[in-house]
Formats: structure tokens, sequence, C-alpha cells
């Protein structure tokens, strides 16, 4: 190899080093109670996350949210609106829930499911339908299935058994919109970006009971 080759190689490794070193220095210098500064704090769970807002975050005491253990739930089922397979797979993942519920398997809530499948429900017409494309966060082919706790468990078994090639972002609903679909979700199988600018970072249309003529979740009797 010629001694040209060896000093370019050299000089680029140590540019890249540079970069690197004055990037890392810059972030440790940052200042994290400044709240004009340019730093958002990471967490989930029960604490404010850079996941939750496109601006800078409030700052208050402690930056952690107080909110109740959650009751309700949804999965968000993705799928590739213009691939005649992926839209198959999942309608073919919809209609085994519809059919799970018509059996009693468990409780759960997406389109398909009215009276005659969920004896006593009478919010067909709230019901988000299947979405054929991007819809407010969420960025490709989608529907909606509502889970209450009490049956959290046997629709998370139904949902792993039979997910097949869709992708399925599960998440809590709480007062806080932006971190339940991003800080504190749960992915199977390939996560999608969400676009978060569709989403409030938190108000009272954030933690509306769904369905409450079931008497499930936020709406069962004390």
């Amino acid at each position: 190899v010629e001694p040209v080759h060896i000093i370019a190689s050299m000089m680029k490794h140590l540019f890249f080093f540079a970069f690197a070193l004055c990037f890392a220095q810059a972030l440790s210098t940052a200042d994290v109670t400044d709240p004009d500064a340019n730093y958002l704090p990471t967490g989930g769970a029960a604490y404010i996350s850079s996941h939750s807002s496109l601006e800078k975050l409030p700052f208050g005491s402690n930056d952690e949210f107080s909110d109740s253990p959650a009751l309700e739930f949804h999965y968000h089922v993705y799928f590739f609106q213009n691939n005649e397979q992926s839209t198959a797979d999942a309608q073919r993942l919809r209609q085994g829930i519809v059919d799970a519920v018509k059996r009693g398997e468990f409780v759960a809530v997406c389109h398909g499911v009215d009276e005659s499948v969920l004896p006593g429900f009478n919010s067909t017409s709230d019901v988000p339908p299947v979405n054929m494309g991007p819809m407010g966060p969420h960025p490709a082919g989608s529907f909606e299935v509502w889970v209450p706790v009490e049956h959290l468990g046997l629709a998370t078994s139904f949902m792993m058994l039979n997910r097949g090639e869709n992708t399925l972002l599960f998440h809590p609903k709480s007062y806080h919109c932006v971190e339940d679909h991003t800080g504190r979700v749960m992915w199977m199988g390939v996560p999608f970006n969400l676009d978060r600018s569709a989403l409030n970072f938190e108000g009272p249309e954030c933690n509306v009971p769904q369905y409450t003529e079931l008497g499930l979740g936020y709406s069962a009797p004390e």
C-alpha cells in the first residue's frame, strides 16, 4: 500500500474521531436545569420522556406524571395498505379477533364488533374503521383494538399467537396522549415511526373511558 493512501486513511479516521469527541463534549455540558436549554429528559413509563413533544418540555418540581394505573389499552395493528398480502393478513387478524370475542374468549372491540358479537355493546358507530392509509399519528394502514384490563391477558395471548406478519403497537390509555404513544409503548413486530404532531401533549380527551356500557376498564363499578 502506498504511503499516501495510508496517510489519507489515517486522516479520515482522525477527522471522525475528533467530530465524535466534540459532539460528546457538547452533550455533556448541556445545562439540564435551564428551562431554556435545548435539553429533553429521557424516560418513559411514569416520567416525561423526550418522545413526548416536538417542542421543549414543561419543567416541574419532579418532571413526573401522576397517572393512576391504566385500566384500558389499545392495540393498533399496522399493515401495508398497498400490499394485497399484507392487507389480507391484517383483515384475517381482525376477523379472528371478532370471532374470538363472539366465542366469549375475551372482551375486545375493533371494527366488526357489534351487539350481535358482544351482547350489551351499543357503541358500534363509535368504533374506528379500518384505515386504508395514514390516519392521525399512524403512518400506514391500521385498525384499533380496545381492550379493558380485565381481559388484557387473554387478548394479549391471542395477539401474540395470531398476529402473523402484522406489526402491533400496544399502549395504555391515560391523560397523556403523546407519552402513551411513545414512551409507554410496546411493540410486536417491526416498529413504525409515528407522527407525534397529530397528538396533544395532554388533554381531557386522552383518557375518556371508551364503551362505558360494558362496565369494564375505567367504567367498572367500584
